[in-house]
């Protein structure tokens, strides 16, 4: 799983052991994969979808990296920059947002994040400087409920 370059195959294979070992060694495999700095979204993705942890059993930080992941996993399976342009594109205005959490994440594939700004930035129409840095807009509202002026 650390070294195939493709995240999906990643994931499957995770799948594959935490459905095939015997005595939930499977389960205990995967959530201790889950302090794994390199295998965590792909962990906390197969918790997830295999309905071993809640939402609400995820820190913010754990949140992230399963949306990184989930992105990450999407450009992958839209195949080339024309068919992910397109899937992002088809996420709605919902996805700049998205993207931007997702870029400020600490997800280990930073290639791969900066395949999905680049990625981003065509599709949604963005200056590239403005997607990932979410950080520094994080209160664009001043005391008086006013938007602040740059």
């Amino acid at each position: 799983m650390r070294t195939t370059p493709f995240r999906t195959r990643a994931q499957a294979m995770l799948g594959v052991l935490l459905a095939a070992l015997p005595d939930d060694e499977g389960v205990r495999l995967v959530r201790t994969l889950r302090r794994d700095p390199q295998l965590a979204p792909l962990a906390l993705n197969a918790l997830a979808q295999s309905e071993l942890l809640s939402p609400e059993g995820m820190i913010d930080a754990e949140h992230l990296l399963v949306l990184a992941e989930n992105l990450l996993q999407l450009v992958e399976l839209a195949g080339g920059s024309g068919g992910a342009e397109e899937a992002l594109r088809a996420q709605g205005p919902e996805a700049r947002a998205a993207i931007a959490a997702a870029l400020d994440s600490a997800h280990p594939d930073r290639a791969g994040l900066e395949e999905l700004r680049q990625l981003a930035a065509r599709a949604l129409r963005a200056p590239s400087a403005r997607l990932g840095r979410a950080h520094k807009r994080r209160h664009p509202v001043g005391k008086n409920g006013r938007k602040r002026r740059r």
